[in-house]
């Protein structure tokens, strides 16, 4: 059965902004609510009622109840932990956001990251899309798809909301939001801009921060540590490499002063001697230092080479079968679509024909192609 009810326009901006500010949501419909209403009947329109007050202590139970069972249903069907699961990049740098252009949050979040005092360079790419209202998660969901589409052009994800209103979080507590943040195939950052309760896309997100400024700071920091154990293992060498100098100086001292001793015949033939030999450690000793400079200097290389897209400019591609990366032939059979991924676009192919060996460069002749580097995998 059905009844008509009514809220007067007078009582409804007391009712709704009282409503709001203890849920954090406004009225929108298909929301459950409790009302204290007066039964009222005209010969004309009959029974009704009209709305007095709504008691927001029930919409809160309701809305409490909904995301308890989201997520349940996440856990049960095993995806709750699925994004916390992959591994961030060593250096995080092309970064896909998913943010309103026109909120102070997103544009608190760039300034953040262009202006990062350590002169990192970060690609960032907006995909706009609504940050809350009605539209909110269909349109986030739509961004979320766009990404997944150039997967490959990114690192990471990032959520970020801030400078508006700190109600209407409902659709970030979505099943069909949440779901498509925890099986996302790159890991998602979120910086939804509120201090209360995590909501559901906090949870299965890979990391939350409270702020879009946080999110920044925290894409910072992956490239600052990963820095910094560069400069670590620079500063390791030098310090062995002078240790190494010093204690040859002190070995090549007590020689001399062993030669000084003896006789001068002696000495004058053991002194040419020494000096072979002072000439030959210092050549070996440039030897150790060049190797251990040109050694760094690897490291620094391998550190600029390890952002995938260097490795795709290089002549690479990564093979996937249904976004799988496939490493053993074995594992293909004719007729599989694969899609190659190239450092400009990509392209698909039908397996007509395969080779496959254990230790190729046995059965082949040809050397087996090196494992993916850490972020094509």
């Amino acid at each position: 059965a059905q009844i008509k009810a009514t809220i007067w326009a007078y009582e409804y901006r007391s009712i709704s902004s009282k409503f709001q500010k203890a849920t954090n949501e406004p009225l929108s419909r298909g929301m459950k609510i409790l009302l204290l209403a007066a039964v009222t009947f005209h010969e004309v329109y009959g029974l009704g009622l009209n709305v007095r007050n709504i008691d927001p202590a029930y919409t809160i139970g309701e809305m409490a109840r909904k995301k308890k069972e989201v997520i349940e249903r996440l856990r049960k069907e095993g995806i709750i932990d699925m994004n916390k699961s992959l591994e961030l990049p060593l250096v995080p740098q092309r970064i896909a956001v998913i943010s309103s252009p026109t909120a102070a949050g997103y544009g608190d979040f760039i300034n953040h990251l262009d202006a990062n005092p350590y002169g990192y360079r970060f690609v960032r790419v907006l995909f706009p899309a609504l940050m809350q209202g009605n539209e909110a998660e269909t349109s986030m969901i739509r961004a979320l798809e766009q990404i997944r589409k150039k997967r490959s052009d990114f690192d990471l994800a990032v959520i970020i909301r801030g400078g508006g209103s700190s109600i209407d979080l409902s659709c970030f507590d979505s099943y069909t939001l949440s779901s498509a943040v925890a099986a996302f195939p790159l890991p998602v950052i979120s910086g939804i801009g509120h201090e209360k309760d995590d909501t559901v896309v906090d949870m299965v997100s890979h990391t939350r921060m409270k702020t879009p400024t946080a999110v920044a700071e925290f894409i910072i920091s992956g490239g600052r540590a990963f820095e910094e154990t560069v400069l670590g293992l620079e500063t390791r060498i030098m310090n062995r490499a002078e240790a190494f100098l010093k204690d040859e100086k002190q070995r090549l001292n007590s020689l001399a002063q062993q030669l000084s001793l003896v006789p001068y015949r002696l000495k004058s033939v053991h002194l040419n001697r020494l000096l072979l030999l002072q000439k030959d450690i210092r050549g070996h000793l440039r030897q150790i230092f060049h190797a251990r400079k040109n050694r760094l200097e690897n490291l620094q290389q391998a550190a600029r080479h390890l952002d995938p897209e260097q490795v795709l400019r290089r002549g690479y591609s990564i093979t996937r079968h249904k976004g799988k990366v496939v490493k053993d032939a074995s594992s293909l059979k004719n007729g599989m679509m694969l899609e190659s991924t190239l450092h400009e676009g990509t392209v698909a192919s039908i397996v007509q024909s395969k080779k496959a060996g254990k230790e190729g460069t046995k059965d082949h002749g040809k050397k087996q192609g090196p494992d993916l580097l850490p972020g094509l995998e």
